[in-house]
């Protein structure tokens, strides 16, 4: 099989036509390690009308072989069919065409599948061809052999496991397949597809609930990706339909007839030369079919009916205990801590609803659907005491606890227990499931922990603040164990970064110092600047003095740091404020800095404004601070937390009727 293996390699399908026309007898032969024979090599490649040429090569009786030739994984010739129905028509016209099997030895497994249609038979895995042709995505595939079959329930489901056709569907996020499953199932057959469990015990809604990339709301890019995405929605409608028949318009009901009329001939030209558009395209298709999967699957969810409401703890105040003593408990129950959170960790996704299971992973989609077609889902507790308002808070699903205070439910959500007698504020304490965002430092996330922690704490009454679980341990001292290590790992890194930064800040100050005294173009005998009466030595002089007041102020600012105490709540405020204002106060002396170098470029070398030259030498001066700002520094998010926390600040300074008189003047 050298001659053919290497003309395959090559792409010379003459040459590896003519080797099979020399010696026919090796169509029959193993062509690779995997099994395969040249027929499936023609099949897998969708040459269909070579396939055929080498099946009618062959005698009735060899081509019955060929047709049942098993490779890997005992995978059919129907199994390894990919994109191309054409091959599926040439493999099942053929099979129609030839007599009884033929009546002599063969491989006992063989012999057993024999009298079965080639659509009947199964794999390794236990797959039909239909069943792993909605595996592979294949719709048009699907569509085709599900006609030329009576009895579909049998490939809806595999031998070796309860995953249903649908949950494969999901899981390969195959979900136009999934879609079109199930209109199929509710059409010709019962309509139960969507309840039914696998080995785990999930329904096809719940792996849903678990897979937030999927979905809008856990898609996240880059400022220029995410504005090209968020409008790419008018681009993709022709896209966005199922092909030929009319039952598959109706599922597009959503989707305007105007947009569908304009085609997709008229899009994909203007982008098809832009691969990441063309990329960003996929995934938003990807996401809007999973919206419209949910929606269906949503209606059929009625998972939530079971709650567990009626487990309700009663809080409970133990004696006080000084903060000193809080180590020595926590040490003491240290073990029964661990065993119980890895219980609650290792869970299976089947004990909990599409709701808590959306909630925690952040699909906003699922949530406001459940929320919209039953009201009543808000009260939902699950089997360990656990609610929707519980379930955001433990996860730090911020988009989640919006809408739960939107609708006004965490007035009586807040006062459920669970049964291990955590509150709101435990779990907020927790960091199990804690998950790092996009923060510039540990001191940063350690900062929205707190503020996570506040802003439970805000909402929660007084008797739960101070209420114990049943290891006597208040929120602010799970808080306080569960983020010991993060409380050291920041302190660390805001020393060795405000080290770092005063450095930089004082080297900005020494170059300044001594650009003062060194000036453009030197002085008269009696000390005058002989350029002072020119502008540019103005504005020379003003970026120096500001240079240098900014870096002495940041020096400032990070010598406060390194003399903190370093305290818990000290990272709520305090220490990041600080922070993001030396940061704030560098950056600006560095550019303040290259704009007096920038002059004095003008003063002494006189650059003229329409020369190349002059433009070469600006860029120049600019290129340091500019990859220090786009790699090095969070000047962006440094600057909107100082101002964020300035308006803040304002809001509670200001009186009232200051605030309601410049209200009512918007």
């Amino acid at each position: 099989m050298e001659k053919p293996q290497r003309a395959l390699t090559c792409g010379d399908w003459k040459s590896f036509k003519r080797f099979f026309q020399e010696d026919t007898r090796a169509l029959l032969e193993t062509f690779d390690l995997t099994g395969n024979t040249a027929i499936h090599i023609a099949a897998m490649f969708k040459k269909h009308q070579l396939l055929k040429e080498f099946l009618e090569m062959l005698s009735p009786r060899d081509r019955w072989h060929a047709l049942r030739r098993k490779s890997f994984l005992r995978s059919s010739l129907l199994h390894s069919v990919d994109t191309s129905v054409e091959v599926a028509e040439v493999v099942l016209n053929c099979e129609k065409e030839l007599p009884l099997p033929p009546d002599d030895e063969n491989d006992p497994r063989e012999m057993e599948e024999k009298e079965l249609p080639l659509l009947q038979i199964r794999n390794l895995m236990g797959e039909t061809p239909i069943y792993k042709a909605a595996i592979d995505g294949n719709l048009k595939l699907l569509k085709f052999l599900t006609t030329q079959i009576a009895d579909l329930e049998k490939h809806f489901h595999r031998n070796n496991d309860k995953v249903s056709i649908l949950h494969a569907a999901v899981i390969a996020q195959r979900f136009e397949v999934a879609l079109w499953l199930l209109k199929l199932r509710e059409t010709q057959l019962d309509g139960t597809l969507a309840y039914e469990k696998d080995d785990n015990g999930c329904t096809c809604l719940q792996l849903l609930s678990t897979m937030p990339s999927v979905f809008c709301s856990g898609t996240q890019f880059g400022i220029v990706k995410q504005w090209i995405y968020d409008r790419i929605y008018n681009y993709l409608l022709p896209e966005f339909k199922y092909h030929e028949d009319e039952d598959d318009a109706r599922t597009n009901d959503h989707i305007p007839t105007s947009d569908i009329e304009k085609g997709e001939n008229s899009i994909k030209p203007h982008i098809s030369e832009w691969d990441g558009i063309n990329s960003l395209m996929k995934k938003k298709k990807k996401n809007m079919l999973a919206e419209r999967l949910a929606d269906v699957l949503v209606i059929r969810d009625n998972s939530w009916q079971k709650s567990f409401i009626h487990k309700q703890r009663t809080p409970k105040i133990s004696p006080a205990i000084l903060r000193s003593n809080v180590t020595k408990l926590v040490k003491q129950t240290e073990p029964s801590l661990e065993k119980q959170y890895t219980e609650q960790i290792t869970h299976s996704n089947s004990e909990y609803t599409p709701l808590l299971l959306a909630a925690a992973t952040g699909i906003v989609e699922i949530v406001e659907k459940l929320l919209e077609l039953y009201p009543q889902v808000i009260n939902h507790v699950s089997e360990d005491g656990l609610n929707m308002l519980h379930v955001a808070v433990m996860y730090r699903q911020r988009e989640i606890y919006k809408i739960i205070k939107n609708i006004g439910a965490w007035q009586w959500l807040r006062y459920r227990l669970s049964t291990n007698g955590d509150s709101l504020l435990h779990q907020a304490g927790r960091t199990e499931f804690y998950k790092k965002r996009h923060k510039s430092g540990i001191a940063y996330q350690l900062q929205e922990e707190l503020h996570w922690f506040h802003r439970v704490h805000e909402i929660l009454p007084p008797y739960l603040v101070i209420h114990c679980n049943d290891d006597n341990l208040k929120a602010e001292d799970l808080f306080d164990k569960q983020h010991d290590t993060m409380l050291n790992d920041a302190e660390e890194w805001m020393k060795d970064t405000a080290q770092s930064c005063s450095t930089v800040a004082v080297l900005v100050a020494t170059v300044v110092f001594a650009a003062a005294y060194t000036i453009p173009g030197g002085t008269y005998e009696r000390g005058l600047p002989i350029f002072l009466s020119s502008p540019v030595f103005l504005f020379f002089t003003i970026m120096d003095v500001v240079a240098l007041a900014s870096s002495l102020a940041s020096v400032v600012m990070f010598l406060s740091i390194l003399t903190s105490p370093f305290e818990m709540q000290d990272f709520r405020k305090s220490l990041p404020r600080k922070l993001s204002v030396g940061f704030a106060l560098l950056f600006f002396s560095l550019i303040t800095t290259m704009l007096a170098f920038s002059a004095t470029m003008l003063l002494t070398i006189r650059l003229q404004k329409d020369k190349w030259t002059s433009t070469l030498v600006y860029s120049a001066a600019f290129l340091p601070v500019a990859v220090f700002g786009l790699f090095q520094f969070p000047f962006m998010v440094a600057a909107k937390s100082v101002w964020m926390e300035t308006k803040k600040t304002l809001a509670k300074v200001l009186p009232n009727s200051f605030k309601r008189c410049k209200s009512s003047k918007v």
